[in-house]
């Protein structure tokens, strides 16, 4: 049934959908709350390690070694993928109750004269995208025409009920400066996902002619579909990020959301190049996401994001945090590059910001 809106996105079917949810959510709170004694239990095996081996981990199999024993650490790790198991479960099944009805509302937003929105049905989606499960979404973004409605639901328990009003991306838009001349005419959100931040840059911009890009024709559509639903006109359209479909110095500003620890490290100049070309001299690129550290990770900080890697469907994530991410966006042609404070937060993620 229908149960009208939980923040800026449809609730679960049924309470009892909603209900296991928000269980789902106190659970992964809590295995927050273990932190202090995670770390403490960590660094006592740790120590056991150095003992026995003479030397403290060097490699993460090392660290693996350590601290997979460790029965807090196992329990934290057997939380969190179970968690992410029990929320799409239940995700996927609130809304495939009311499958044909919501695939009516994409069919009648993508009718809708409020914005625009393109995808086709016979795109070629590259292997780096087409062949992970991102987050362990099953089907990832794409696969499934409601993956927009279930990704939505998703980030709220991911985000702890901290975003269901898109708090985080419009912290972050608003925290975005403008180009020196002040000029904001058109605004391009790439991989928009399902245009938390494109909205935020919509509101915040509201003459400019703002547009959205995803490579996932579901995600675009439930995009649309949102804005449709906040009255926003918005020009959405499924493109890859290394293929921008836009004339070159068009946008004053072009940003970017949590992109690029998604994508393999081999991508990440092309997609800097475009989004340099389509920015017109003197317009801004704005782009948040994880620390770069331009380093090795030490053993430790690597073990979890193996985890992360092996159990949550990040594949790319840990090498993108051994980048020296700001370097490489000079190494596009940016000028001026700097992080912008964005103030205490959930996400706790750098903006980065450069100029054409």
């Amino acid at each position: 049934m229908n149960r009208g809106k939980l923040g800026t996105m449809l609730r679960a079917s049924e309470r009892d959908d909603e209900s296991y949810l928000t269980f789902v959510e106190g659970t992964r709170i809590f295995a927050g709350t273990l932190d202090p004694q995670l770390r403490e239990a960590a660094g006592a095996a740790i120590t056991r390690y150095q003992r026995r081996t003479g030397h403290l981990p060097r490699t993460t199999e090392e660290a693996k070694r350590a601290l997979d024993p460790v029965p807090i650490v196992a329990s934290r790790n057997r939380i969190m993928r179970s968690t992410q198991e029990m929320m799409w479960e239940r995700v996927i099944e609130t809304y495939t109750k009311r499958r044909d009805e919501l695939l009516a509302e994409l069919d009648a937003a993508d009718r809708s004269t409020v914005g625009s929105v393109e995808w086709d049905p016979n795109f070629q989606y590259p292997a780096y995208f087409s062949k992970v499960e991102f987050h362990i979404q099953p089907g990832s973004y794409y696969a499934d025409p409601l993956a927009g409605y279930i990704y939505h639901y998703g980030t709220k328990v991911f985000f702890l009920g901290q975003n269901d009003r898109d708090d985080i991306q419009t912290r972050f838009v608003n925290r975005v400066p403008t180009p020196p001349d002040g000029q904001v005419n058109r605004v391009l959100d790439v991989a928009c996902s399902i245009g938390q931040s494109t909205t935020a840059l919509k509101q915040r911009f509201v003459q400019a002619e703002v547009w959205g890009i995803d490579a996932a024709a579901p995600m675009v559509r439930y995009a649309h579909k949102r804005a449709v639903d906040l009255g926003l006109p918005i020009h959405f359209r499924q493109a890859l990020a290394e293929q921008l479909p836009f004339p070159n110095n068009h946008f004053d500003l072009v940003y970017s959301y949590i992109l690029f620890h998604e994508l393999p490290r081999d991508v990440i100049p092309t997609v800097l190049d475009e989004m340099r070309r389509v920015t017109r001299p003197g317009g801004i690129v704005a782009i948040v996401d994880f620390q770069s550290l331009g380093e090795a990770l030490p053993p430790l900080a690597a073990y979890f994001y193996e985890f992360s890697r092996r159990y949550n469907g990040e594949p790319y994530a840990a090498e993108f945090i051994t980048l020296d991410f700001t370097g490489m966006m000079r190494d596009a042609g940016l000028r001026n590059v700097r992080e912008i404070p964005t103030g205490q937060g959930f996400s706790g993620l750098p903006l980065r910001v450069g100029e054409k």
